[in-house]
């Protein structure tokens, strides 16, 4: 599914698609990325429950990386999201002076 420019998009259109950003973005920060961050740090915390001889270089790359993936997913969805509310901010300052 194609989403129209922000030039063709009405207001309501902008708040709607803006809404679903804001959605998409607490909901992956919630069940995506601080999940990952906790579980990066539970393997890296010294005096862990981890058996230190468990815990591999291969281990720990691998959570960096899943927390990696998922900051850049948060991060796009940020730049999105901010496109959003500059447009939604600009039209609304033009229907106001």
């Amino acid at each position: 599914m194609r989403v129209p420019s922000l030039e063709s998009m009405t207001l309501r259109q902008k708040l709607i698609e803006a809404d679903k950003l804001a959605r998409e973005l607490k909901d992956h920060l919630e069940r995506g990325f601080v999940p990952k961050v906790h579980k990066l740090r539970r393997i890296t915390r010294q005096g862990s429950d981890l058996d230190e001889e468990d815990v591999t270089d291969v281990t720990v790359r691998s959570a960096v990386d899943q927390v990696l993936e998922s900051d850049e997913f948060a991060h796009n969805l940020c730049q999105a999201l901010r496109r959003f509310l500059t447009s939604i901010d600009d039209e609304i300052r033009q229907i106001t002076t």
